[in-house]
């Protein structure tokens, strides 16, 4: 018998959330960093919005990670959801 052992769905705003705590930034300061909105970075570490290109290119350009892999972690996180 094959048994499933479950998975946490862990979405790129944990990853973010990574990120910030070791620069002790706030979403404030992520905000001025990347040059988008407060809420908009509130969205993403909660995972309710996506990572676009853009986004990718700003956050790896502020944590030193590639585009590459912030959009790889967001589409693994959405096609696990379904």
């Amino acid at each position: 018998m094959n048994t499933h052992k479950p998975y946490m769905n862990i979405g790129p705003g944990e990853f973010i959330k990574e990120e910030m705590e070791i620069r002790q930034w706030t979403n404030k300061d992520l905000a001025q960093v990347i040059g988008l909105s407060q809420k908009t970075i509130s969205e993403l570490l909660n995972n309710k919005q996506r990572i676009t290109l853009d986004t990718a290119c700003y956050l790896g350009s502020a944590f030193g990670q590639s585009p590459q892999y912030w959009l790889n972690l967001d589409n693994n996180y959405r096609l696990r959801q379904n």
